[in-house]
């Protein structure tokens, strides 16, 4: 009776070890997609700080740069007032789309799915099944 109880006994050491190896296993691919994750936030903190800068500087080149630079073009060319503002609010607008456009396409780039570390895990679920799987056989 000792006897077979035996391999049951060792098997179930064995299942019991590869359940607990694929438990520590799986942690630390939870560990990396945290970590990717963590990293992925840090670009969207860095994008929406260019996007403020951007569209702050826009906001205030055209308050106060604005109607300087169309009185100084107005004295200097005796074009149309209306004609200055114009000029002067389009290449300020343009500047800033520029800006807008620079942290949005960062913003396009953030990929919130790690998909290295869910490849990984799914990869070691699926070798993990087959060894448990191929051990009961």
């Amino acid at each position: 009776m000792a006897s077979t109880e035996a391999p049951s006994s060792d098997l179930g050491n064995l299942v019991g070890g590869t359940v607990s190896d694929i438990e520590k296993l799986i942690g630390q691919h939870f560990d990396m997609l945290g970590n990717e994750l963590k990293g992925e936030l840090e670009k969207i903190g860095g994008a929406a700080a260019s996007l403020g800068a951007g569209a702050g500087a826009a906001t205030l080149g055209g308050v106060m740069g604005g109607l300087m630079l169309v009185h100084l073009l107005h004295d200097l060319t005796r074009l149309p007032l209306w004609v200055c503002y114009g000029l002067v609010g389009g290449a300020l607008g343009a500047a800033g789309a520029g800006l807008l456009y620079g942290g949005a396409k960062t913003v396009a780039d953030v990929d919130l799915v790690p998909r290295r570390t869910a490849e990984t895990v799914r990869e070691e679920l699926s070798d993990a099944g087959r060894a448990l799987g191929g051990r009961r056989a």
